[in-house]
């Protein structure tokens, strides 16, 4: 963000700052108000504390905004929260017409703080919509996680988890079984799995059916020498595992692949000493390492890679599954489930992780040996 700030913050911007001005940017968008009340508000904290909650000030000034003791307790001036919504509050009384909507920035500013020094708010303004724009709260998409797993004994299982909060909705388990207890899964579409045995042969697993109950065709063997230790699908016609540390791609060409259409195998490096495996779109792949590292990478069409540590203290998991739209979902060797939304999947930078450990999917119940989910 340094690199695009041109006023009193150019070079000046910190974690946490950052972080002043995500709480200031989320009061905004949970009250409902369009981007501009966000980056007013940002803007007044530029000028008043440099985006910092500070404890002092002129007189009894404190917080992001300077608020004088008549806005209300200390404490409540101190709560980046409470202190947003006194701004937000102040502004719509004064311009109850809903002219801040195309007055100038700083004029509005000036207007609810009523400093000594009115030009004061303009000249940060374009740094109050550059830091909005980079800070606005992403919210998860709409929509259902479809998640297959396979259970010690070989019989298949599937799930629903409610993308938005993270609950879990709806599971069922299969009476059959799949003939023996496969090595790696991956969740082609919502009714093609693909599984491999523990002699190295690729199986197609057809479901007929998962709504009250979980009902599937005889595996079809697709092939032999598939001798991996995990698999996934991106949802983009690319097949990816690892094998003694090598990362592959398969190109699968079929909704439901026939032998001749899981191929054109690419080496795409080595090294990869991961826990577990997971794609989070188009080429995009998601692992925790033997060091407990959540690492993302991104495939180049060409075959060459690039990654970058998300985020450390992921050892735990050894689970990982992504449904796609920056959602990851982390499973415990205690069968508990956790959820994660990651605002942008795609800038390799863990910055914009958010963590809902307090909040798991489920405390415990997970038992399968296998996970996968329907990637986007």
């Amino acid at each position: 963000m340094n690199a695009k700030l041109t006023g009193k913050l150019d070079g000046y911007m910190t974690a946490y700052r950052v972080s002043c001005a995500r709480a200031v940017v989320a009061e905004a968008e949970r009250r409902g108000l369009p981007e501009r009340a966000a980056v007013i508000a940002v803007t007044t904290t530029i000028v008043e504390s440099t985006i910092e909650n500070l404890t002092y000030g002129d007189r009894d000034s404190v917080g992001l905004f300077q608020q004088r003791a008549s806005w209300g307790s200390e404490s409540e001036r101190l709560n980046p929260a409470y202190a947003t919504s006194a701004f937000l509050d102040k502004m719509l009384r004064l311009y109850s017409d809903g002219s801040w909507k195309t007055r100038p920035i700083g004029e509005v500013a000036q207007g609810v703080q009523v400093s000594a020094t009115p030009d004061a708010y303009q000249p940060q303004a374009a740094d109050g919509q550059r830091i909005v724009d980079a800070l606005q709260v992403v919210k998860p998409p709409a929509g259902a996680a479809s998640i297959y797993g396979v259970l010690n004994d070989g019989r298949l299982t599937y799930s629903v988890i409610d993308m938005p909060t993270g609950n879990r909705t709806h599971t069922v388990s299969s009476t059959e079984t799949l003939g023996f207890v496969p090595v790696a899964l991956a969740t082609l579409n919502f009714n093609t799995l693909l599984v491999t045995s523990p002699e190295g042969v690729l199986h197609r697993v057809d479901i007929s059916t998962n709504s009250t109950s979980l009902k599937f065709s005889a595996p079809v063997a697709l092939g032999g020498g598939w001798t991996h230790d995990m698999l996934t699908y991106d949802g983009h016609g690319h097949l990816y595992g690892i094998a003694d540390g090598k990362l592959l791609q398969y190109v699968v060409s079929g909704t439901k692949p026939t032998s001749g259409q899981v191929g054109m195998r690419k080496e795409i490096g080595t090294g990869f000493t991961l826990k577990n495996l997971t794609a989070t779109g188009d080429d995009w792949l998601l692992g925790v390492s033997n060091t407990g590292e959540l690492r993302s990478y991104k495939i180049a069409a060409d075959g060459t890679w690039a990654g970058a540590t998300l985020a450390d203290r992921w050892g735990s998991f050894t689970h990982l599954l992504s449904p796609g739209s920056g959602i990851y979902y982390g499973r415990t060797s205690a069968g508990a489930m956790y959820h994660y939304f990651d605002a942008n999947p795609f800038d390799l930078s863990g910055t914009d992780l958010d963590y809902n450990v307090e909040d798991p999917v489920d405390e415990g119940g997970w038992t399968q040996i296998l996970l996968s989910a329907q990637t986007s």
